[in-house]
């Protein structure tokens, strides 16, 4: 839209374009609202300023010292009555800002970012659902997570950081983590990339146990049995996500699917379970899952059927990969 690309780059946007109607109305809403922006900025820049410059050209130095004058003269008669009233306002109590709550979804095969009353910055997955303050008072930050999200935390020693999820909770205070937290699944995953965390569960007794974490570490929280497993993770693999990347290190089939279903908005069907001891090694990036898929038919021989229920208006509300 800027014409900033090169002849390459060119090309695979209109491939992209071209792949489906729902690649075409996405490029044509983006269009609008890029002109829509650009006419704005125009606005904005061009009308108050001609505006403020006609202005300027018939205000008459005589009129405006007269206007000077009659400001001074109100200023001073103010003072005093100003000076009494922020005295007054000072000795009140203070006034509490109320507190409510504010949500950031993600719509499914949609990844976003947003960022919290203390200056944390959040990315969030598909089909994830954050709830967080418009303030946080008292002695902690604590907000709820529902998907997968990535937190940069802002340090503050007196202020922990507490994130809520299904069966469990993480507190920290100041650091860099993701966590994969959505209610459907029977597990609960978190991935430290820098600092230390405090992760909060149930063991199957009930009882409240922590659980320190440690950098480069990833604790798997199962919600059925109450169980967790602790160890050194490939961090590159589980944060590439909020990139719009897919990084994968002799990954098993099945934790593949995960990723890819979360990013693409996908079921899957494997027909053949003997794929599960499959595992793959590569590196995706903004790539459609026709093109992850096609690797995985070179290296494997595995193929795949795509399968769309559609609603009236001819959108597509599921999509279905058979993978035989």
């Amino acid at each position: 839209m800027n014409h900033e690309l090169n002849g390459q780059e060119q090309a695979e946007v209109e491939e992209w374009i071209h792949a489906s109607e729902e690649n075409r109305k996405i490029a044509k809403d983006y269009y609008q609202l890029s002109f829509a922006v650009t006419f704005l900025q125009f606005i904005k820049r061009s009308a108050p300023q001609k505006a403020l410059e006609k202005v300027d050209k018939r205000l008459k130095k005589e009129q405006f010292q007269k206007i000077y004058l009659f400001v001074q003269r109100v200023a001073i008669i103010l003072l005093l009555p100003l000076l009494v009233l922020s005295g007054y306002l000072l000795l009140q109590p203070e006034r509490k800002v109320p507190v409510f709550y504010l949500e950031a979804r993600m719509t499914p095969g949609m990844i976003g970012s947003t960022i919290l009353p203390d200056g944390t910055k959040v990315w969030l997955n598909s089909s994830s659902y954050l709830k967080y303050p418009n303030i946080f008072s008292g002695d902690t930050r604590e907000v709820t997570l529902d998907g997968e999200a990535y937190f940069e935390v802002v340090a503050n020693a007196e202020k922990p950081f507490i994130v809520h999820t299904d069966n469990s909770s993480v507190k920290v205070l100041g650091t860099e983590f993701n966590m994969d937290a959505y209610s459907c699944n029977d597990f609960i995953a978190t991935t430290l990339v820098e600092g230390s965390i405090e992760f909060k569960y149930r063991n199957e007794d009930h009882l409240l146990q922590t659980m320190i974490i440690k950098p480069n570490e990833q604790v798997i929280y199962d919600k059925k049995t109450n169980r967790t497993q602790i160890g050194e993770t490939y961090v590159a693999k589980d944060i590439a996500w909020k990139n719009g990347q897919i990084i994968l290190k002799d990954t098993p089939l099945s934790d593949i699917l995960w990723i890819l279903s979360k990013r693409f908005n996908v079921e899957f069907i494997v027909k053949k379970p003997a794929f599960y001891k499959y595992s793959f090694t590569g590196v995706f990036t903004n790539q459609q899952v026709e093109r992850v898929l096609e690797h995985f038919k070179r290296s494997s021989g595995i193929q795949y059927k795509m399968n769309y229920q559609f609603d009236k208006d001819g959108e597509i509300i599921k999509s279905q990969i058979e993978l035989y």
